[in-house]
């Protein structure tokens, strides 16, 4: 419960500590307005937005080294190096973001980082059984 003053007539009111919207003062029979804006919308668009970030930033990151692996130059030894050091930032991005993620305790984040690490892992599973079933 939270005690506010009625703008109105300044006398106290009691409500619900999630409670927003117009209500009628029982003192004056004024309306206002309290708390005009649902704060829980707010909080769960910025869980989504760590969600995402947590598990986007890894991939985009890869992705951009894998395409200045193609960029560097026609000699494969050096688009192989590219390639495998953007595959390295992989991990250690999202390793990197899980742990800030875990101590800043925004467990959307460090989640979306264990996303991102885990997608990998099931893709080139299924990779090797479907070369080892030779589907491909």
């Amino acid at each position: 419960m939270v005690e506010i003053e009625c703008p109105h007539c300044d006398e106290g009111i009691e409500l619900e500590d999630d409670d927003f919207g117009l209500f009628d003062c029982p003192h004056c029979d004024e309306e206002f307005e309290w708390n005009s804006e649902n704060p829980s919308v707010f909080e769960d668009l910025f869980r989504q937005q760590d969600f995402w970030i947590g598990s986007l930033v890894p991939f985009l990151t890869t992705c951009l080294g894998l395409l200045v692996s193609l960029i560097a130059g026609p000699d494969s030894l050096e688009i192989i190096a590219w390639g495998i050091f953007s595959l390295l930032l992989w991990p250690i991005v999202a390793i990197g973001i899980g742990i800030y993620g875990f101590m800043q305790m925004r467990s959307p984040l460090w989640f979306g980082a264990v996303i991102s690490l885990a997608i990998p892992v099931v893709l080139f599973f299924l990779f090797v059984v479907a070369t080892f079933v030779g589907i491909i």
